[in-house]
């Protein structure tokens, strides 16, 4: 009988696998600057300031000050939301406040796995 020969590794020439591994990394680069390139003659430059179609900066300034104001005037506002149920909208400072002064809840029963039947 003949010697059976085994092979001793999955890749016996490591040159030839660091080889094909650098030409796949090579194509995915050349294969990237060519979309890009496309992207770009595609869809053109980036507008630069004062040219025809560039998003004008004072407006979009104006609407974030605007919106800014509202989201400050919500979170410090005091009022009833629901006057027979006692529910009122508190800032958030007080909110905190209250929750370090009191404590915060805790379950009466250990938490149980959540299914289609213990669901609420």
């Amino acid at each position: 009988m003949s010697e059976a020969r085994r092979e001793c590794e999955d890749l016996t020439d490591h040159r030839r696998g660091l080889r094909s591994a650098g030409g796949i990394v090579l194509l995915l680069l050349i294969a990237a600057f060519i979309v890009a390139g496309a992207a770009a003659r595609v869809f053109g430059p980036a507008p630069s300031e004062g040219r025809e179609g560039a998003l004008p900066i004072d407006p979009l300034r104006r609407l974030r000050a605007g919106a800014e104001a509202e989201w400050s005037a919500r979170a410090h506002a005091w009022q009833w939301l629901d006057p027979g149920h006692k529910v009122a909208q508190i800032p958030v400072e007080r909110a905190a406040d209250l929750m370090l002064e009191r404590g915060f809840p805790i379950r009466r029963r250990p938490a149980g796995p959540v299914t289609a039947r213990t669901w609420p």
